[in-house]
C-alpha cells in the first residue's frame, strides 16, 4: 500500500505542477481549471480552493446523472490535487515571469500540458480515487451510451464556456488541451505501465 501511495502522490503533485505552468503561461487554462480561476477573480480565495468547490459540484452532478452515492473518495483526490496546485501556483513558480516573450509563453504552455498527461499517466496507475471529470465521464458512458471521447469533449467544452463566462483564461490553449490532453494521457500511461509495475501482491 505505501508503494501505491507514493505513485499516486507523485503523480498528483506531477499533475498540480503541469496545471500551474498551465495557467502561468496565459495562453489558456485547461477548461476546468479556468472555471477555478474565472471563479476566483469574481470572488477571492484560491484557485485550489475554487477548483474544489467547482468539482464537488461535478462529483454531485454524477451521482445525479449515475443514480449512486455521493463519490466522497472524489473529493479526496481533487482537494489534494488542489492544495498541491496552490504550492507551485503560489510558492515555487510565483515571482517567475512565464510571459517575457511569445517563445518562452507557449514553451511553458506545452511543458504544461506534457507534465499534466505525465501526472495522470503516473497516478491513474495507483488505483486509488480518480478525479471528479473522470468520474462524470464514466457516468454519461453508463446511462446515455456515449463513448468516452464523446462524454470527455462535452464535459471540457462545458468547462470551457462556462470559464468564458467568467472571464477566466479560455484561449487557444484551451481547445488545445480540450482536443490533445486525452491523447497525452494514453500514450504517457502506456509508456508508464512498462516502468511502474504496481501488483496488489506487493503491496
Amino acid at each position: 500500500m505505501g508503494r501505491r501511495i507514493a505513485v499516486y502522490f507523485a503523480g498528483l503533485a506531477i499533475t498540480a505542477l503541469g496545471i500551474a505552468l498551465v495557467v502561468h503561461s496565459a495562453a489558456g487554462a485547461g477548461p476546468w481549471d479556468a472555471v477555478a480561476v474565472g471563479l476566483k477573480l469574481h470572488f477571492g480565495l484560491t484557485i485550489g480552493m475554487w477548483s474544489i468547490i467547482a468539482q464537488g459540484c461535478v462529483v454531485a452532478i454524477t451521482a445525479m446523472i449515475d443514480r449512486t452515492r455521493f463519490q466522497f473518495e472524489s473529493i479526496f483526490a481533487i482537494i489534494l490535487r488542489s492544495w498541491l496546485l496552490d504550492f507551485w501556483f503560489y510558492v515555487v513558480l510565483k515571482d517567475i515571469d512565464f510571459t517575457s516573450s511569445v517563445s518562452i509563453q507557449w514553451f511553458t504552455f506545452g511543458l504544461g500540458v506534457l507534465t499534466v498527461g505525465l501526472g495522470i499517466g503516473i497516478y491513474v496507475e495507483a488505483n486509488l480515487p480518480k478525479t471528479p471529470l473522470d468520474g462524470l465521464m464514466i457516468a454519461l458512458n453508463n446511462v446515455f451510451g456515449w463513448s468516452f471521447s464523446t462524454a470527455r469533449m462535452v464535459i471540457e467544452l462545458s468547462g470551457a464556456a462556462i470559464g468564458f463566462f467568467l472571464g477566466g483564461p479560455v484561449g487557444v490553449g484551451t481547445v488545445i488541451i480540450a482536443l490533445t490532453l486525452g491523447r497525452i494521457i494514453s500514450i504517457v500511461n502506456r509508456c508508464v505501465k512498462k516502468f511502474i509495475v504496481i501488483h496488489d501482491v506487493s503491496i
